[in-house]
């Protein structure tokens, strides 16, 4: 599984707003189930701190679940606004349910499955 940040025309504009998108892509050859709960982002490293971006939990497991086949992509896109200065976005994948969610990954290293490259974003 890869994680890929965009930011549509690569830049923030002046007034500090800007949409980002995290992309689960499997690069893989064989289907992988990805469990929507388990991505975390887009972050921005910003202060104060942001909550961090997650989807809320389905009461059936099945529906917190996507199948992707191989090649296939999973993704969400968050708006911020407000930003100042260079902001870095952080997104991440975790291999279990983490109680402590930071920016730039969960509080215990061994709960990392991936993660995407850092963004860096400068805004006017």
């Amino acid at each position: 599984m890869k994680l890929i940040l965009q930011c549509e025309d690569g830049t923030g504009t002046a007034n500090g707003r800007v949409s980002i998108r995290v992309i689960a892509l499997n690069d893989s050859f064989s289907p992988v189930d990805l469990d929507h709960r388990l991505l975390v982002g887009p972050n921005p490293a910003t202060a104060p701190a942001l909550p961090v971006s997650v989807e809320p939990s389905f009461p059936e497991e099945h529906k917190n679940i996507t199948t992707l086949n191989p090649w296939c992509l999973y993704g969400r896109e968050r708006t911020f606004e407000g930003l100042r200065g260079e902001v870095t976005f952080h997104a991440y994948l975790l291999s279990r349910s983490e109680d402590a969610l930071l920016v730039q990954g969960p509080g215990d290293a061994t709960a990392l499955l991936t993660s995407a490259d850092p963004l860096s974003i400068s805004f006017g």
